[in-house]
């Protein structure tokens, strides 16, 4: 049997022997979580369960999970106000730094029916897994820990909106933090730039709707004291 030169059988042999290596398992999306969590159909949730799902994941899921129920919460009467104050105490401790968030028992004890949860996924479950999969690490810089600080302040404005008792009014501000929850997930600055222009859009509504109510307001004011002239 003729022997090639420069052959090394041994290295031949490592490389058939060598094991390869295991692929990193791709943790649950976030869309998978909850509809984990509204299994079975029947019972409750509670906001610490939602804190326990999220694990690691910590400020950028949080913010994601409290805020697609506020853009349906038209179909579930008082639940801007429930899951509001939740999402404006976790934008706080975004915006000072604050390690990990952190909810009061009390408000970690706030039920939310399965049921509730079943129908809110039925009606965002698509376009939140076709966001998902467009989802990249990109412009770091805007999702950089000085910038979070930004995001921090960003999310507090609009908490504030969307803990507003404004029939309807929750999709815009609560869609903008949705998109900062992901930019901090996966840390995409031009999603988090995105959620910056819903900001000026967000503040430009709202601001109407306020000239508004003090031009309605003010046309009342005028009309009683003519009246009671």
């Amino acid at each position: 049997m003729r022997r090639v030169h420069g052959s090394n059988p041994f290295a031949a042999a490592n490389l058939i022997r060598m094991p390869l290596r295991p692929k990193r398992p791709r943790p649950d999306r976030l869309s998978d979580v909850l509809a984990q969590l509204a299994k079975p159909a029947e019972g409750t949730v509670t906001l610490g369960d939602i804190l326990a799902a999220v694990g690691e994941r910590s400020f950028g899921a949080l913010l994601v999970m409290l805020s697609i129920p506020n853009m349906v919460a038209g179909l579930i009467p008082g639940l801007s106000i429930v899951l509001g104050l939740p999402l404006l105490l976790i934008s706080v401790q975004l915006l000072f730094g604050a390690d990990k968030p952190w909810l009061p028992r009390r408000l970690a004890r706030i039920e939310i029916r399965r049921a509730d949860l079943q129908r809110m996924l039925e009606k965002t479950r698509n376009p939140l897994r076709r966001l998902e999969r467009a989802l990249r690490p990109r412009l770091a810089f805007l999702t950089a820990p000085w910038a979070e600080r930004f995001i921090g302040l960003a999310c507090v404005a609009l908490s504030v909106l969307v803990f507003l008792p404004i029939p309807f009014a929750n999709l815009v501000p609560a869609t903008g933090i949705m998109l900062f929850g992901f930019a901090i997930l996966e840390r995409d600055g031009l999603v988090a730039a995105v959620a910056m222009v819903i900001v000026g859009v967000s503040a430009a509504l709202f601001s109407g709707v306020a000239l508004a109510f003090i031009s309605a307001a003010g046309h009342t004011v005028r009309q009683l004291g003519i009246t009671g002239s």
